[in-house]
């Protein structure tokens, strides 16, 4: 056989498949599934990678705190220390908004996130130059990387191009440049535009000048290298005036603004080339608003306060004034408030000489918690006025010892001494200590301490009204000057409280009626009266400031805190005194601490005009009143005022001080210890005890004094119904004899119900407690005997409402005597329990038990 003949033309080989183009299809298609798949899969990852939230567009500024008129008090930075200030809400700034976008971005306004056009000269560039010489990153890219920083890389750079296209789709143009100008680094912790602009220039964005602007512009360039009080200020210099002719070129400034620009200087606020600065006015205030937003941390963006800076800085300097005089006198620190009113604003509040580490300045003293002292009296005396009390009552001003639950309380006046029978306007106006621990003790401590609960003044209410008792009329609560301020400005405004306002766009809040207007005009009344206060202040120039006001001093135990209030119905100043330590002061008071501070302080207030008058309410009649007993006149007293009354409290009975014919002044015998104590100094005047003898050396040392064994007083005269108010007290020896002897059996017995503390309903009145109280010593008393000694000398007292001639006095059931006024008597006491009796002619009387050891 002959070999097959193969045509060798085009297509005559012999194959074993198909042709080799339809065997290369199949790589096509998975070359081109697998393109498709990785752009799929790299849009996947790049629409993933460029979400974004948009309240991360937003810098979430740190507090900044503002006077009533908008001045920068603080700004405190944010929780990563940057200093942030937003823009004012509405129109950016045109200067400013050109000058970023001359300097940074020129297309901004056409471009649709990413200017094609300036990636791909700086590709260009910088494969020409074979490393990095120039970006083309816009504004709107400029932002996707501050809100969402990482390492610069071209993975990044890819995923901030897309997500800068899907910002311009989302939001305008001009929300896209309010995020930038918020968010945009200007040196240190300054963040954005506005702060930059307060930190360089001490003024908002909208207020820079085209020169300023294109400052901040050159600096976001490379705000760390470009510093201005860097080395490099002069590169900073050369590249705000690049901005500026960049701005000519763009039509943003005319040829003769840019020559205004190029010539304008650059007035910094802070020192030298350019040091960001931010004030701290006031920063005791500034602690106090940040403290009640939560802290610096919880509070967020511009906080407009009440406080007047201009009047803030006067206050400040007031009290620095007078640094000098009360550290000679051993009071390191002050601290004063004023309020406005009408809105309760705390309109100024200096928290101490200066804010710093001398002498504990840190402390801010217009909130720290000290004892008042007796600048809580005026509440008193407004809640017993409003308990039924007439202001014409005469209020008992002499020594008596009380019972507490933490031992005997033996009150004192400032002076010292017991001023006897006193009107309510001079137990006020006098701030007598005794007169104010009677009336507590006559309208009650519970009551009170609700009143005090109200005006925001019980800083521990886990202490019941127990815990401060009849002190809490004397200092024992303590409080803080700020709300001291605030509870005499609701005397102010008629008795209705309401807290300090400290943020101007804080709504207030609801006040709360503590007093009638009617008790809080007389008490502002008593306290505006220069004569109310002369016992004691006489005409001290600091007690009685120039413009008039209602005044009110007040000093703690040991003379550690000195205070002085004033008000009228316009504003509350607020003063203390003292060392932040708590050591005692050289003697000072508030009277010559506080009160000189507080005449300053009212001058820069006023200034040349003068408060207004308190508005008087309805339901107020003023009556004529003997000035001694606060009763209608009688023909024989020579001294009468006008005194002020709520309708049905004016007094219907005649002044029984003083005779038609002989004015002598008759007291009931709960003056009688008083009076023997004038009278031994040669001072008794013409007060004389109602119901017994002229005679003053009759009365204290006649024969109605007798001990054991002595001879028996003679029978007394029947005290007549005028003198005992129509009742009979008094009768044969015989008979007092025979009353006592059963009123001692009632107590073997053990029938003490007469014993029971007084309580009532209704208005108190001194002519319904009992009879007689012992006044010394107090039931439950512990004494030691003196050393060596077998037997304690004590001197029983005893305090009687009604004109007993003489009261027996029993120890163990012994009769150890009769004494008349002021019905005292000295035994000796051996170790042991003992019981002490005093029997009235009546046939009551009361007890106690000591315990001598």
């Amino acid at each position: 056989m002959f070999p097959r003949t193969i045509n060798r033309r085009a297509g005559d080989y012999p194959t074993s498949g198909p042709p080799a183009q339809t065997r290369r299809s199949p790589y096509r298609r998975a070359l081109a599934l697998f393109m498709v798949g990785l752009l799929l899969t790299t849009a996947l990852h790049l629409e993933r990678a460029s979400r974004f939230q948009p309240a991360k567009l937003a810098v979430l500024p740190g507090p900044l705190v503002l006077d009533r008129k908008g001045e920068i008090l603080h700004l405190v930075p944010d929780r990563q220390g940057r200093k942030v200030v937003e823009l004012p809400a509405g129109k950016l700034p045109p200067m400013v908004v050109a000058a970023f976008v001359a300097a940074e971005d020129q297309r901004f306004w056409r471009h649709p996130g990413v200017d094609f056009l300036a990636v791909a000269r700086a590709a260009l560039q910088n494969l020409t130059a074979g490393r990095i010489v120039s970006g083309a990153s816009t504004l709107t890219q400029q932002l996707a990387r501050l809100a969402y920083p990482g390492p610069r890389t071209y993975r990044r750079k890819v995923v901030e191009m897309v997500r800068s296209l899907r910002l311009e789709a989302q939001f305008s143009k001009e929300d896209l440049l309010r995020f930038y100008l918020n968010r945009v680094p200007l040196g240190g912790n300054l963040v954005g535009v506005e702060t930059a602009a307060l930190a360089y220039f001490g003024k908002s964005a909208a207020a820079l000048t085209a020169g300023e602007a294109a400052f901040l512009a050159a600096l976001a360039k490379a705000p760390t290298a470009l510093r201005p009080h860097g080395p490099r200020h002069d590169r900073l210099l050369a590249r705000q005036k690049w901005v500026l002719h960049r701005l000519a070129r763009l039509g943003y400034l005319s040829p003769g603004e840019l020559a205004a620009a190029l010539e304008e200087p650059l007035l910094f606020a802070g020192p030298g080339k350019g040091t960001p600065v931010f004030p701290f006015k006031a920063p005791h205030w500034v602690e106090t608003v940040l403290k009640q937003k939560g802290g610096p941390l919880a509070a967020r963006g511009p906080l407009r306060t009440t406080l007047d800076f201009s009047l803030q800085r006067r206050v400040e300097a007031v009290v620095r004034s007078h640094r000098a005089p009360l550290l000679r006198a051993g009071a390191s620190q002050a601290a004063a408030v004023v309020l406005d009113n009408q809105n309760l604003e705390v309109l100024a509040l200096v928290g101490s000489h200066q804010y710093g580490a001398r002498d504990q300045g840190y402390v801010n003293g217009a909130l720290a918690l000290r004892s008042p002292g007796s600048a809580l009296k005026p509440f008193l005396y407004a809640h017993a006025l409003d308990q039924g009390l007439s202001p014409a009552q005469v209020l008992e001003d002499v020594e008596r010892r009380y019972r507490t639950p933490w031992g005997q309380f033996l009150p004192a006046n400032f002076d010292r001494t017991a001023h006897g029978p006193v009107p309510f306007r001079e137990a006020l106006g006098n701030s007598l200590n005794l007169s104010a621990v009677y009336l507590l003790n006559l309208v009650g401590y519970e009551p009170f301490y609700d009143t005090l609960r109200k005006l925001n003044l019980i800083n521990h209410p886990h202490r019941g009204p127990e815990h401060y008792g009849l002190g809490l009329v004397v200092g024992n609560p303590e409080v803080s000057l700020l709300q001291l301020a605030a509870a005499y400005a609701a005397l102010a405004n008629g008795g209705g409280f309401r807290p300090p306002r400290l943020i101007l766009d804080d709504p207030p809040e609801p006040g709360l009626q503590v007093f009638s207007p009617q008790a809080a005009y007389i008490v502002s009344d008593i306290l505006a009266d220069p004569l109310a206060r002369g016992r004691i202040f006489g005409g001290a120039q600091a007690m009685n400031p120039m413009p008039r006001l209602a005044l009110k001093t007040g000093t703690s135990t040991r003379y550690r805190d000195c205070w002085c209030v004033a008000y009228s119905p316009e504003y509350t100043i607020a003063v203390w005194v003292g060392n932040f330590k708590g050591q005692p002061t050289a003697n000072l008071s508030g009277a010559a601490a506080a009160a000189p501070i507080v005449a300053d302080l009212a001058r820069e207030v006023f200034g040349t005009s003068l408060p207004g008058e308190f508005s008087r309410p309805e339901g107020l009649v003023e009556r004529q009143v003997c000035a001694f007993s606060g009763l209608l006149p009688g023909p024989g007293c020579l001294h009468q005022r006008r005194e002020l009354f709520v309708a049905g409290t004016v007094p219907s009975r005649t002044c029984t001080f003083h005779q038609p014919r002989e004015p002598w002044h008759q007291m009931p015998t709960t003056y009688a210890g008083w009076l023997k104590d004038r009278y031994t100094k040669g001072g008794e005047g013409r007060f004389r005890l109602a119901g017994f003898p002229r005679d003053l050396d009759l009365v204290f040392y006649g024969a109605g004094n007798r001990a054991v064994g002595s001879s028996p007083p003679p029978i007394a005269p029947p005290i007549t119904s005028q003198e005992m108010g129509g009742r009979e007290t008094w009768g044969m020896v015989g008979k007092q004899r025979a009353l006592r002897l059963t009123y001692e059996k009632r107590l073997v017995l053990g029938n003490s119900k007469e014993f029971r503390p007084w309580r009532r309903p209704g208005p108190p009145n001194p002519e319904e407690a009992p009879s007689i109280t012992i006044s010394y010593p107090l039931n439950g008393d512990h004494f030691l005997l003196p050393p060596g000694a077998e037997t304690l000398r004590l001197t029983l007292k005893a305090s009687c409402r009604l004109p007993f001639r003489g009261v027996v006095w029993f120890v163990d059931g012994l009769e150890q005597g009769v004494t008349g006024p002021p019905y005292e008597i000295t035994v000796n006491l051996s170790r042991g329990r003992h019981h002490l009796t005093a029997l009235a002619p009546d046939g009551l009387g009361d007890r106690v038990q000591v315990v001598v050891e």
